[in-house]
């Protein structure tokens, strides 16, 4: 006796959620949007706080996977003999709902590198200011 199994349409795949890729974020009088592609393939950042707006994209934006999640850092300024202000945010690890979008909170450090080439500088010569982000993390076709 053949015990076959009637045909029946098949089964839907699995929804899988997709890693985020793009991050809205505020807090403080800073506003930061970061995708980790676009259009062109590049990694984009825009950043906005009282006093400036800078757009970054591609090599200059740094990303560094740790165990706390990603940082992600642009340049705001650089001044070959005081030192350069750098931005930071920290990317938490997230698994979007169906609805790919995740509401988030994280910190954005700003970060003060002073230089040592001066003679009359000692001590410390990094110095940081963070901020509570809050915003959105997710997934958008390009």
């Amino acid at each position: 006796m053949d015990q076959t199994a009637p045909a029946s349409a098949p089964a839907a795949a699995p929804q899988t959620a997709a890693d985020p890729n793009l991050f809205e974020l505020q807090g403080h009088d800073v506003t930061v949007t970061y995708s980790t592609s676009s259009i062109t393939g590049e990694p984009l950042f825009d950043y906005k706080d009282r006093s400036r707006e800078i757009s970054r994209r591609g090599d200059e934006i740094r990303r560094v996977e740790t165990e706390i999640g990603a940082l992600v850092t642009i340049t705001l300024q650089l001044t070959v003999d005081a030192g350069s202000t750098d931005f930071t945010v920290l990317i938490p690890r997230i698994k979007l709902p169906v609805s790919n979008e995740a509401q988030i909170a994280t910190v954005g450090i700003t970060t003060e590198n002073r230089t040592a080439f001066l003679p009359l500088r000692s001590g410390q010569l990094q110095t940081y200011a963070t901020v509570k982000l809050k915003g959105t993390a997710r997934f958008v076709l390009f």
